[in-house]
């Protein structure tokens, strides 16, 4: 194996692990929002737009397009948080670490 060869399969390797972990941020996310749901057998919209994106650069995104995830995630005045997302980022960090 070539030196090239060698770089190209790690890059390979690399972005196959970024590709897994958003998806389990994904994942993660989901599952709190329903969890966090008073019927927690509802269908939620909110869990259903969470996806993730790979950009043609190779950078994976995770994201919603609802707006009012942002107030679900940071709360408001009269509503306290209920975080997703940062907690299921937060699972697969240590994780990602662990294989470090």
């Amino acid at each position: 194996m070539t030196i090239a060869q060698a770089i190209t399969d790690y890059e390979s390797r690399l972005q196959k692990m970024i590709e897994d972990m958003a998806a389990q941020i994904v994942s993660g996310a989901q599952t709190r929002v329903v969890r966090n749901l008073k019927s927690p057998n509802a269908n939620s919209p909110l869990a259903q737009s969470i996806r993730a994106t790979k950009d043609p650069d190779g950078t994976m995104r995770v994201f919603t397009d609802k707006p009012y995830a942002r107030y679900v995630e940071f709360g408001t005045l009269r509503q306290p948080p209920r975080p997703f997302l940062t907690p299921a980022t937060e699972e697969v960090k240590v994780t990602f670490r662990g294989l470090i």
